[in-house]
């Protein structure tokens, strides 16, 4: 009877090991979350590439727009200085 019932028992204990533990389970689960994390992470580092690019180009146009403006300002001042003796001149008038 002993035998019968170590035997039932090996035989029991065999069966549920065949199956994968819950512990398996929730481990597989999480694997399989960070991997899906990881290509978010990845996808938001693409994004994020991405506009540091724009924002440098963007700056440089700025900068160039700035450089160009500092070049003027010498002509846009002779061109409101004859503008002002213009309405001067027409209110003398």
């Amino acid at each position: 009877m002993k035998k019968m019932i170590l035997l039932f028992s090996v035989l029991m204990l065999a069966a549920c090991s065949g199956e994968a533990s819950q512990a398996e389970k929730d481990l597989d689960k999480v694997k399989s979350e960070i991997a899906e994390l990881e290509d978010q992470i990845n996808d938001v580092q693409g994004d994020n590439e991405a506009l540091e690019q724009q924002v440098d180009a963007k700056e440089s146009e700025l900068d160039e727009l700035e450089s160009n403006n500092q070049e003027e300002p010498d002509e846009s001042k002779a061109s409101e200085e004859n503008e002002e003796t213009e309405e001067n001149t027409d209110s003398e008038e």
